[in-house]
């Protein structure tokens, strides 16, 4: 015992001095936190550009009801407004203080009621209808309970509280959409909430192929996989673990691990891929009814196809996705689905997207970034400057 907690500290101590190792100029703790810093004001500004883009196609997929697959009527409380974590770069960039509790507000949902409701980037709503909503769960609670519409909600903005009435419509399908700070082609579904990874939606060329990685996610939902998937592992592990102890009775211990891991291993996967071909077929459905155009959509996995080609069959027995030519075939099969029962719809495929930070001849992107990022410092002094006018002109 002695020995390996002697082993266990060396091992400890070896990893904490490798990773304190450095190499070049030296950079003080000041240093990287003034360019953590620097980097997450980049980020909420580039929220500015990529949210509303999410927004507007998140309230049109759960505005559009699929026939035969949820609600004949809407039901879910829906405030369509975009909110998130009041998190501490967000307090320094929005210039809230510590003692103000509540969800951030990152703007409206175009299309919904609320899209021309009196909220901004960085105001925080900190009760909704008489409930304090100091977190996530407190203000979609609060949204779900809302006895009328609109409802008053008491938001912190510039230091001072101010009412503003926000409408709560009635959706189809439950589910809130936000932006994952990754570079991945990811998009992910847990329970309600939708996470959008900044990778694809710079991966993605229109509307249309972004909805139905979208559509692909609420799909993900409105099925209910995240609950499902908690019972299946919980299963599997009872039923592989008490083979495991079997093996490990008649051989020696852990070898009945090491043998019962990977197969567990390989049926996970195998209920995560037929859990993803549910979501592939319902997300068109629910993209294509949301008005979308899929045909044009569904394109998107033939550049993941062609991209990041899947090779290996222990590679694709370990993988929770269908291979990306896989899922490209199935989809043009739905697209062929659709297109035999409703051959009166009209397919239009949604315009490219421009760049969505405007920059100038010779500037290379990051520049226009910290140009913006500049004007934006330069407009909050002019303000401040003009209420301290104010204020000395009222005395």
């Amino acid at each position: 015992m002695k020995r390996n907690l002697y082993c266990l500290s060396l091992l400890v101590i070896a990893v904490f001095v490798v990773s304190c190792a450095s190499t070049g100029p030296k950079v003080s703790r000041e240093e990287k936190k003034r360019k953590e810093e620097e980097f997450n004001a980049k980020f909420l500004l580039a929220t500015q550009n990529w949210l509303p883009r999410i927004y507007r196609i998140g309230y049109q997929l759960v505005s559009a009801s699929v026939p035969g697959h949820g609600n004949p009527q809407p039901k879910f409380g829906f405030a369509g407004i975009g909110v998130d974590e009041l998190k501490d770069y967000a307090r320094v960039f929005y210039k809230v203080d510590k003692s103000v509790k509540g969800v951030l507000v990152l703007g409206t949902y175009p299309g919904s009621k609320a899209e021309f409701v009196d909220l901004r980037a960085g105001d925080v709503i900190v009760k909704l209808d008489g409930r304090k909503t100091k977190s996530l769960g407190g203000y979609f609670k609060a949204v779900r309970k809302a006895r009328q519409s609109p409802v008053t909600a008491e938001v912190w903005r510039d230091g001072g509280i101010i009412p503003v009435e926000i409408p709560i419509e009635k959706v189809y399908y439950n589910a809130q959409f936000f932006l994952a700070p990754t570079p991945d082609v990811d998009a992910h579904a847990a329970f309600s909430k939708i996470a959008v990874g900044i990778g694809a939606i710079r991966y993605c060329r229109n509307d249309d192929e972004l909805a139905v990685i979208m559509g692909h996610e609420l799909a993900h939902t409105t099925l209910k996989h995240s609950l499902k998937k908690i019972g299946v592992t919980t299963a599997t592990g009872i039923v592989y673990g008490v083979l495991a102890g079997a093996l490990d009775v008649v051989t020696f211990s852990g070898v009945g691990s090491a043998l019962i891991w990977p197969v567990q291993s390989a049926t996970d996967a195998a209920i995560s891929r037929r859990y993803e071909r549910e979501a592939d077929y319902y997300g068109m459905l629910h993209t294509f009814f949301a008005g979308y155009d899929v045909e044009s959509g569904s394109k998107i996995f033939g550049k993941l196809a062609t991209d990041a080609p899947s090779h290996g069959l222990m590679a694709y027995t370990f993988s929770t996705h269908p291979k990306s030519s896989e899922r490209f075939l199935r989809l043009e099969k739905i697209v062929e689905e659709l297109k035999l029962k409703y051959p009166e719809r009209n397919w239009q495929k949604s315009p490219d997207w421009e760049i969505t930070i405007p920059v100038t001849p010779g500037e290379t992107l990051d520049e226009a970034v910290n140009r913006l990022l500049e004007e934006k410092r330069l407009e909050e002094e002019a303000k401040a400057e003009r209420e301290k006018d104010a204020t000395q002109q009222a005395a």
